[in-house]
Parts: structure tokens; C-alpha cells; sequence
């Protein structure tokens, strides 16, 4: 999906007459399941619509500078929206990912004599008609909840004096997501919530595998556990994970002795990598050399026709089919 037809389709949801709904999904057993919680209609229901609306206005509508961008494949940049394409998912997602407002209207509701907003994980809102609406998800932290035990203090209006206020839990929320689901399609909004609290970063960790045998096969290092040993850190696995099912080197069969005899032909890379003693294989001796054979794996190394430079270029697309 382009960053126009997500624009388009969060707007026609806008646009059309629609209602808001909201879910708490409570972690239980270390098992994620699914509350309404019954929100009063005068004043609270309209307040959380107004977040919402505001929000995906914000943020996809009006948002000029968005791309949308493959979450298997694109490196991580402010201004995208990746769209999940992994065929797997996460059991953290299972309940997002399988939501049905027609389903989910019949929930149990959240009742405080029987549920515990200790085990408050997230919330799942829907803006929307009964055929069709946007779905978004919310990751509740424990900062945002304040137990009825705290001494809370406020002040109104025309007073001088702090009293303290009725000792009741309060949920402290906000208009921001950071999941949304149009139909089927999920789009990531936060990246680092998706691999810190939803179990994406073992996903990564599998993906960053599969590129690892590939490069082992391709027989293009002269240690390969070297490269194998970073797979233990994640920003660097994060990047590995991308480039077997990214590189052109994998698609387009680039040859072993091709990419070596890149390395030394090419300004950019001149003295950023060590060799076997036969010259046939690069040798990753520091940290530095590591992420240079990431970008060249990747292809970064891009070369300008007009200005005979040659660019680092982490984030590219492909423009070469269609053009003629």
C-alpha cells in the first residue's frame, strides 16, 4: 500500500459516520485477553474520539512526509510507516492481528471486582462502522497507571490550595498508537515498541539467521562466526535481518569474486576491510569493518552517473523498471 491509498482510506474512515470503541487488553497467565471497557457516552466516549481523530489526522492524514515502507526490508527512518510483511507473527500480535469488531462487541466488559489494572498490557481502539473502521493499538506502561494507594494532589480552578483527590485508579491516556490495522494489513507506527514488547525481536533474530547461512554459503568470509557473534546484539542483528531478503546481491546471483573485487576498486570502501592471505575472502577485524560489509551486502554503495561520486545510500528504491 502507498502512503496516498493508507491517506485515502483512513480518511474515507474519518469522513464517514463513525463510532469509537475501546478495549483493554489485560495479560493474564501470560496469556493476552480482550475487556470492552464500558466508557461513559456523554463526555468520556466523545473525549477519547476527539484523541483518536486527532491522532490519525496528525500522523497519516495531513502527514506530508510519510512513506510507507515493507517492515522485512526498510531501515528504520522518522518519517515511515512500515507495513508488515513478515508471513509470521508474533503471539503478542495474535490478538490485534485477529480483532473483529462484530466479535469483539460481545467481550466481557472490564469489571473492577473481577479484572486488575496491574495487568493492563495495552489498548485496542476502533474508529469506525460496523463494515468499516481502522483498528489501533495502544501499549499501556505501568508510569501511565496510578494506583488508588497514591496520594494524588490537585488544584481547581480559582483556588490557591493543592487537596488531595479521591483515592480511585486512574489511567493516564494519550491520542497515540502504535499499531494500526486497515482490514488485514498491519502498520507498524513504533518500531522499537513493536521489538521491545511484542515479541518481534525474535522474529528478527530468525531472519537475521537466514541471512547469516546465506552469506556462509556464498563463501565470502574467511570467518564466518565473527559475523555470527553479532547476531547477540540487536541493532545489529536488526540490520542483518534485512539483507537476505533485500540485497540484489542475493537476488541478481552476484559471484563471490565480484563483491571482493568491489571492496578494492571502490573509493567508499578502500581501507575498510582486511583479507585472507590469498585475497579471495574479506576478513572482519573491527567493529567498523562489520558495518561496512552490512551496507555492501545491502548494495549502498551507489554510484552517481551525473557526478561520478559515489554515495552511502542506506535507504533506497529501485528505479530502474518502468523507465524508458
Amino acid at each position: 500500500m502507498t502512503s496516498d491509498e493508507l491517506k485515502k482510506a483512513v480518511s474515507t474512515v474519518l469522513e464517514q459516520p463513525h463510532h469509537t470503541q475501546l478495549y483493554l487488553v489485560l495479560k493474564i497467565n501470560n496469556e493476552l485477553v480482550l475487556r470492552l471497557a464500558d466508557v461513559e457516552d456523554e463526555k468520556t466516549a466523545p473525549e477519547i474520539q476527539r484523541l483518536f481523530e486527532e491522532f490519525l489526522t496528525a500522523a497519516i492524514v495531513d502527514n506530508d512526509d510519510m512513506i510507507v515502507r515493507n517492515l522485512s526490508v526498510a531501515d528504520e527512518s522518522s518519517n515511515a510507516i512500515y507495513q508488515y510483511d513478515y508471513n509470521s507473527y508474533p503471539e503478542e500480535l495474535g490478538l490485534f492481528k485477529s480483532f473483529k469488531l462484530k466479535t469483539a462487541i460481545k467481550a466481557k466488559k472490564f469489571n473492577f471486582h473481577t479484572d486488575d489494572l496491574g495487568s493492563l498490557f495495552g489498548y485496542i481502539i476502533y474508529l469506525g462502522s460496523m463494515e468499516n473502521g481502522v483498528v489501533l493499538f495502544k501499549k499501556h506502561y505501568p508510569i501511565s497507571l496510578i494506583k488508588r494507594g497514591s496520594l494524588l494532589l490537585g488544584a481547581k480552578k480559582k483556588a490557591e490550595r493543592f487537596e488531595k483527590l479521591p483515592g480511585v485508579d486512574i489511567i493516564r491516556m494519550n491520542g497515540d498508537a502504535q499499531l494500526l490495522r486497515l482490514g488485514d494489513t498491519i502498520f507498524v507506527l513504533d518500531l522499537k515498541m513493536l521489538e521491545r514488547n511484542m515479541g518481534f525481536s525474535a522474529l528478527i533474530q530468525q531472519a537475521a539467521t537466514k541471512t547469516v547461512s546465506a552469506i556462509e554459503e556464498l563463501d565470502i568470509l574467511d570467518d564466518i562466526e565473527v559475523l555470527r557473534d553479532t547476531l547477540e546484539v540487536p541493532s545489529f542483528a536488526r540490520k542483518l535481518s534485512k539483507v537476505k531478503k533485500a540485497s540484489p546481491i542475493f537476488k541478481l546471483g552476484i559471484s563471490k569474486e565480484a563483491i571482493v573485487e568491489f571492496t578494492k576498486n571502490t573509493p567508499e570502501l578502500a581501507g575498510k576491510f582486511k583479507y585472507s592471505e590469498d585475497g579471495t575472502q574479506i576478513r572482519l577485524s573491527t567493529q567498523k569493518s562489520k558495518i561496512a560489509f552490512l551496507k555492501l551486502m545491502n548494495d549502498a554503495f551507489l554510484h552517481s552517473e551525473l557526478t561520478k561520486q559515489w554515495y552511502d545510500a542506506s535507504a533506497k528504491d529501485n528505479i530502474t523498471q518502468g523507465v524508458g
